[in-house]
Formats: structure tokens, sequence, C-alpha cells
């Protein structure tokens, strides 16, 4: 199995009012949440994933829940949806899945693709704390959870480091930027306009990835060049969606 990477934000008062009640009470397709954590726990050694804490995060703050926990909601709720709808095709089964993890306050910013691309993406987000550290809740599995100003600063990082490969045509094509995607860049460009090490691993990141597929076309860094429009539009998207107000904290499913 390939690696999987997705990045949640929150919307607190659904989760607290829909998904709280309904894991703590209601009768799925196959079973209740409390009997599928009970069924976890004997297939698997070690598993210190807790019923309790987790219905008491998401009735106080779901924002605070931990990728570990999030992880198994969201795969309880995915084998439920597709145990019920197992006639439906899967794209049919997906957005089942989606909107009701949207009715339950769980809301996904971003699936990334394939294994390489996922490699390639969280490549690049240690290559950003590595200069620029974050607090985070890091799990055991490789998720995390992080305070959205910090994942804000990453994926202005983001922004600009692909801007840049699109600009200079690294990955063949370019792009042809759009009035507001230029104001976005103009934008992130002022606000850190005295931040000369942003700019300088920018630079520095670009001529790595530069070199890199001068002899590897392949590997997860290529994937920074090649899946520049994507996670340049990505970025730009996530960039919109979140508000700092609403949504102060970001789960980002690793495994």
């Amino acid at each position: 199995m390939g690696r999987n990477t997705e990045i949640y934000r929150f919307d607190k008062e659904k989760a607290s009012a829909y998904l709280y009640k309904d894991l703590q009470h209601r009768i799925f397709h196959t079973g209740t949440f409390r009997e599928y954590l009970k069924n976890r726990k004997k297939d698997l050694s070690g598993y210190e994933i807790s019923f309790d804490k987790i219905l008491g995060t998401v009735k106080s703050d779901i924002n605070m829940i931990t990728a570990d926990e999030l992880f198994e909601i969201n795969l309880f709720l995915s084998d439920e949806i597709h145990s019920a709808f197992e006639r439906e095709s899967y794209s049919v089964r997906e957005n089942h899945f989606l909107d009701l993890c949207k009715h339950y306050g769980i809301l996904l910013l971003y699936e990334l693709p394939t294994s390489t691309v996922c490699t390639s993406y969280m490549f690049q987000y240690g290559n950003y704390t590595q200069y620029f550290p974050i607090e985070e809740m890091r799990d055991v599995d490789g998720g995390i959870n992080i305070d959205s100003k910090d994942f804000l600063c990453f994926n202005d990082y983001m922004i600009l480091l692909t801007e840049k490969i699109l600009s200079e045509k690294l990955n063949e094509y370019g792009h042809d930027f759009t009035e507001n995607e230029k104001k976005v860049i103009d934008e992130i460009k002022a606000e850190n306009i005295n931040n000369s090490l942003l700019s300088e691993e920018v630079e520095n990141e670009f001529i790595y990835l530069k070199d890199i597929i001068s002899t590897d076309d392949s590997g997860p860094e290529a994937q920074t060049v090649y899946y520049a429009y994507d996670f340049f539009l990505k970025s730009l998207e996530m960039k919109s969606l979140i508000d700092l107000n609403k949504n102060p904290r970001i789960v980002i499913l690793d495994s």
C-alpha cells in the first residue's frame, strides 16, 4: 500500500453537535464506533486510541484532535459508507463519504493523488520546517496537528516555490498567471519583504530541484517540479479557505 497524505480543517460547532452524538450512540451500517475501536484494539498490538478521549475532544474542540484519532474516525466512516453503498461506484461512495464528513465538520482541504506526490509534498514540508521550525502535535504514524498560522506560512512558501518553477518553466510548460494569482503572490512577497531567509530558501530549493531533474525525472523531488501547477493551485485554494478564527488548527494525515 502506498503513501497517503490528506490535509484537513474543521468546523468545531458541527463536530460538537453532530459528530459527537453519532460517534457516541449511533448504530451505523455495521455497528457503532465504540465496537469498531474495540475490534481494532483486538487486532492491533499496542493500540492506544481511546473512545472516551476522542469523544471528549470532539465535544469540546475537534481542532485539538490528533492525526491518529482523526485517521480512526475517517477509516470508520469510510468503511461504513462503502459497506452501506457497496453497489454504487467507488466515486459515488467517496462522494457520500466526503458529504458525511462535511456534515460532521471534517473538511478535506487537499488529498494528494499518488504515493510519490505525497512524498514530494511532505519532503517540501520537511525542507521548510528545517529552517522554520513549527510546534507540532506529531503522532507515531507520521500525521501532525499544527497551528493554522504555521501551516499558512508553509503554504506561502509552496506558493512562492511553485510560482518560481512555473515562471522559469522548469516544468517545461510554465503558466500564464491570472491577475488574482499575481495579486496573491505580490501580497505574500510584500508580507515577507524583511524575511530574507524565506526568499533564500525558495531560491536554494529551486536551484536544487533544477539540478535534480537533470539526473532524476521520476523521484519525489522531481514531482515537485512536474506537479508544480497543481501544488500552486491547491495552495492558493487552501490559502483562501482557511479562516484563522474558524480554523485555528490543521491536521495532516500522512501514512
